[in-house]
């Protein structure tokens, strides 16, 4: 069995992998803005400190919600296939597998996706087009060395 601790230890660090996935998540902006014109995107929450279930016991384990971005526009069902590729495509750059369809029915999409870390994103769109990002469990960067 593997020493929790030791494999928080092989992760980057909260810092390195937030910065990560704050730039994934402006790509991912910036192309759809690109693709399907300006969005006007606004942060709806802000980042948050989050449970680390995932390693409990281990009180310097963190994880975080990073900020929470959203479109007043909706995309459009014809339009939904090119922005899930543009978030594939991304997401994909950054670790994480394919995307899963939570909902996908007429004017109503919305996907998960999830990386060996345990992070989770979630895209969707119905009124409005909404990305949120939560981190895995990680530790400082003072505590990885």
């Amino acid at each position: 069995m593997l020493d929790p601790r030791g494999v928080l230890r092989q992760r980057p660090s909260i810092e390195d992998i937030s910065a990560q996935y704050r730039r994934m998540q402006q790509r991912v902006i910036e192309l759809l803005d690109q693709a399907l014109g300006p969005m006007d995107w606004t942060v709806v929450e802000p980042e948050s400190p989050r449970n680390c279930t995932s390693f409990p016991g281990i009180a310097e384990a963190e994880s975080r919600l990073l900020e929470a971005w959203r479109s007043p526009r909706s995309i459009t069902d014809d339009d939904w296939p090119r922005a899930m590729g543009i978030v594939r495509s991304i997401t994909a750059e950054h670790g994480f597998e394919p995307p899963e369809i939570v909902i996908n029915r007429s004017g109503d999409h919305e996907v998960t996706g999830n990386d060996t870390y345990g992070a989770v994103y979630s895209f969707g769109t119905a009124t409005g087009t909404e990305l949120s990002v939560t981190t895995g469990c990680h530790l400082r960067a003072a505590r990885t060395a």
